[in-house]
């Protein structure tokens, strides 16, 4: 029987087979396991095992076993264990409870990028190791041997090297990353993770699902609705399987850089450091690994041991993967970055258990977590790779009020600066866009602790930030006192180092490259970033040789890339930019280092609009290339906050018959494009080709009143999830009341308008030409109705009117029902989705009998 035994032997039922027996002896009955056994043998029924055997086999009370059997053997339940007996395991024959032990403290490690982590307690856990106790006789300590000899008193036992590798992973998760650093050139300016973090929301689904490129355009379909929960949120994380009710054990974690992935991590591993989560209560063992030192052929054991275990933990290699290998179901393994892996060409054929185990080929039963950017959810999500069942987290960041609870924890000290923030930020659409991302938003608060303000655009913002970052204020306190009174020099550094690691950033983001050697940059240089954090650094053991691999703090690879290709002249710079634009993917990933270029640089942003208006895509999806590009332009346009619309933006490809806003940075720039072509006769005729208007998540829609008016042929307006709050819809209807074309108004999920009908409906009215009207779950209230209807009632043109989907309605029509009559001229009217009673029901039919043009009536819903 030696240990390199041909998997051919799998149908053999007489022979015993060796420790390293493959796992695809699964349908064996009759032979004995060996220490590697996986836990595939749960129909291992009749042969005795060998020294190794997992407590798993408990029930187990006419076979001896051995410490390292698998827990699938769990069903066994006829023969007494062997060596182990002498712990006293509980058996199932003598109903002896199971021993229960309390493992020692842990930590957490912290991200790449500015990441939090926490603090750690004793754990609580059915212990499946001989325990030493009163009434538990110690077991013996034994040497590793080879699966053909006998143990050896004074080697490690499974347990110790179970508890010994988890509590160095709790002092880790604890200690070393348990502060947050907020300026990296500071010492001193650290901030507990504990009183830092702020939950960000997330999307989970089952099975690879949609992610949204910053323009809207959905990668990939999902045929299900996604759930919204927050990141700490772990029981609905992750989620069970949909008629087996089991366990989901691979997840891909995906959002853009800085939006709060590789903090999700940390928190997770400092939360089951910590003891007190019920959920993560079920993994004995987490493994936080940074992939950036990672490459395709990189096995899981011996990179546990470089990243996390100490060199004099003593653990080997073997032993640690007998610690996996016995109880997979308990272990937690977290991947983060597999977009910035050394390697960036896959190929199948080398790759290391990491990546196998990804495809369940390797660790089957191990829950695995792996964060990625969308850039590479594609390759992520290859047959190779991660493939159903999983779960999909799109890591959406920062709520309103999780904006605000972050600002108020960051400024604990000087509540009324953090007041301020908060209210800076909800005046600006740039600025609520921009906090949604964790790593913003703190950039914002380091900025406004500084100067109590900021920017208006992103390269504003983030010319400021450099600045804040390359500012010698750890030199203050050598300084003399009235000199700290002054505002600390910035060197002129914080303009040339993005300048000089800018063509190694350029160069990343042309082969799709995050993660770089250090000698990929100069030394000086490279020392010089690193102080103050536009790049990070990570260290990490290949080959016994100590090995670190540099990354760009979030969207400033872009950033130095940018300011990289503005140092270069018109016809080098045009020339660079043309591959970054071939396709219109392309042309999405880059936006940021398009907006980059842009800022407050007329020319550049001249040729980058001009680029992309040559540009000549493929005429697949021809409405969304155009949507796209029209929206980049505005973008790269309000970066530049030129007074003079280049001529490429005021051609009708730029000023389209249809505009379409999806979120409020965009809108924003939308604001100032109108803004700056109203100022002249020229421009304002230049409105009049717009037809149709659809705005989306927009904060303060209002703000388009001034151009609605020039646009005399508007025929369609849709509003969706926009606030009208402070009578922003009257705004809008004002401007509108001249216009003899609008046919089409819709007003979907918008908030500021249910109960307050009696303000905003009146002006609809003036609306003459409008054919539909659509006000579509937006809370309205039975006390609305009446306004509606009587603004409505003498509008001869109106001839569908939709109210459905306000729940409010419901369960209240003996109130408002008895104005329906008043609308004569109505043909359809749909009422669908109100949540109304069969009550309802019959006052609303006995009503709509005395509308004589009335052909359809649409309820539908719940009841």
């Amino acid at each position: 029987m030696g240990n390199t035994r041909s998997k051919t032997a799998r149908q053999r039922t007489d022979v015993p087979t060796t420790m390293q027996q493959s796992e695809a002896a699964y349908q064996r009955t009759d032979v004995p396991t060996t220490m590697q056994q996986s836990e595939a043998a749960d129909q291992w029924t009749d042969v005795p095992t060998t020294m190794q055997q997992s407590a798993a086999a408990y029930q187990r009370t006419d076979v001896p076993t051995t410490m390292q059997q698998s827990e699938a053997a769990y069903q066994r339940t006829d023969v007494p264990t062997m060596m182990q007996q002498e712990a006293h395991v509980p058996s199932a024959a003598t109903d002896t409870s199971q021993q229960t032990g309390t493992i020692g403290n842990i930590s957490e490690v912290s991200g790449s990028h500015n990441s939090f982590v926490v603090g750690a307690r004793g754990v609580s856990i059915t212990n499946i190791f001989p325990l030493q106790g009163p009434g538990v006789p110690a077991h013996r300590p034994q040497h590793s041997q080879s699966p053909d000899q006998e143990p050896r008193l004074g080697a490690p036992s499974y347990q110790d090297v179970g508890n010994k590798t988890r509590d160095i992973l709790k002092r880790v998760y604890q200690t070393t990353g348990s502060y947050v650093q907020l300026l990296p050139r500071v010492a001193n300016d650290q901030m507990h993770i504990a009183s830092i973090y702020t939950k960000v929301r997330l999307e989970t689904r089952e099975g690879v699902a949609v992610v949204c490129t910053p323009t809207g355009k959905t990668a990939k379909k999902s045929s299900q609705r996604g759930e919204t929960v927050n990141s700490i949120e772990y029981d609905k994380i992750f989620r069970l399987r949909k008629g087996t009710e089991e366990l989901i054990k691979r997840l891909i974690f995906v959002g853009e850089g800085g939006v709060g992935k590789s903090t999700i991590f940390d928190k997770i591993a400092y939360d089951w450091a910590e003891g007190e989560n019920e959920f993560l209560k079920r993994f004995d063992l987490v493994f936080l690994l940074k992939m950036c030192a990672l490459r395709q052929e990189s096995n899981l054991v011996d990179s546990i041991l470089n990243q996390l275990l100490d060199e004099d933990s003593g653990i080997s290699r073997d032993e640690l993967e007998r610690v996996i290998q016995a109880k997979p179901n308990k272990v937690l393994i977290l991947l983060d970055g597999f977009d910035e892996m050394m390697t960036k060409a896959l190929d199948e054929a080398p790759f290391g258990s990491i990546l196998i185990s990804l495809n369940r080929r390797k660790y089957r039963q191990c829950c695995i977590c792996v964060a990625t950017r969308p850039s590479h959810l594609e390759t992520l999500t290859s047959p190779s790779l991660v493939q159903n069942p999983c779960t999909h987290v799109e890591v959406q960041g920062f709520k309103k009020g999780d904006v605000e609870e972050y600002v108020r924890k960051f400024f604990n000290e000087d509540s009324d600066s953090g007041e301020a923030l908060i209210q800076s930020i909800k005046k600006s659409n740039t600025l609520r866009d921009f906090a949604k991302i964790p790593m913003l938003l703190l950039l914002m608060c380091l900025l406004w602790r500084e100067n109590k303000q900021l920017p208006k655009t992103t390269s504003r913002l983030f010319n400021k930030a450099v600045d804040h970052m390359f500012s010698t204020k750890d030199e203050d306190k050598e300084r003399p006192s009235d000199a700290k009174k002054r505002k600390p020099k910035i060197s002129n550094v914080s303009k040339t180092v993005p300048i000089e690691i800018g063509q190694t950033a350029l160069r990343g983001l042309m082969s799709g490259q995050f993660s770089f050697q250090e000698d990929e940059f100069k030394p000086e240089v490279l020392d010089q970033a690193l102080k103050a954090g536009i790049l990070t650094k990570q260290s990490g053991i290949k080959n016994l040789k100590s090995h670190n691999s540099i990354q760009f703090m979030h969207t400033m690879q872009q950033y130095c890339a940018a300011k990289y290709l503005q140092s270069l002249k018109k016809g080098e710079f045009q020339r660079s930019l043309e591959p970054l634009c071939s396709t219109i993917d392309r042309v999405v990933s880059n936006e940021y280092l398009l907006r980059f270029c842009s800022g407050d640089n007329e020319k550049c942003m001249t040729d980058i609009v001009n680029l992309l208006g040559r540009s000549k895509f493929d005429e697949d999806e021809r409405s969304y290339k155009s949507f796209v590009i029209n929206t980049i332009c505005r973008n790269c346009f309000f970066e530049s906050q030129s007074e003079r619309v280049p001529r490429g933006l005021t051609s009708s490809t730029h000023i389209p018959s249809t505009i379409d806003v999806r979120n409020n940075n965009d809108f924003h720039s939308l604001l100032y494009f109108l803004e700056i072509i109203c100022k002249s006769d020229s421009g304002t005729a230049q409105l009049t080709c717009v037809a149709d208007i659809e705005v989306s998540r927009a904060s303060s829609v209002s703000d388009l009143d001034f151009a609605l008016g020039y646009m005399e042929n508007l025929s369609t307006f849709r509003l969706i999830e926009c606030s009208l709050r402070n009578s922003a819809l009257v705004k809008i209807l004002s401007e509108l009341k001249c216009n003899q074309r609008l046919t089409f108004l819709e007003l979907e999920n918008c908030d500021g308008l249910g109960g307050r009908a009696v303000e905003w409906a009146p002006h609809i009215k003036h609306l003459t030409s409008l054919i539909y009207l659509i006000i579509y779950q937006c809370k309205l209230q039975a006390k609305d109705i009446e306004h509606i209807t009587s603004s409505v009632s003498d509008m001869p043109s109106l001839i569908h009117l939709s109210l459905a989907s306000n729940d409010e309605l419901g369960g209240t029509a003996s109130s408002w029902s008895t104005e329906l009559p008043k609308l004569t001229h109505i043909k359809e009217l749909d009422l669908g989705g109100c949540d109304l009673s069969p009550t309802d029901n019959k006052y609303i039919a006995s009503a709509v009998g005395d509308m004589p043009s009335l052909t359809t009536w649409a309820l539908w819903g719940k009841r």
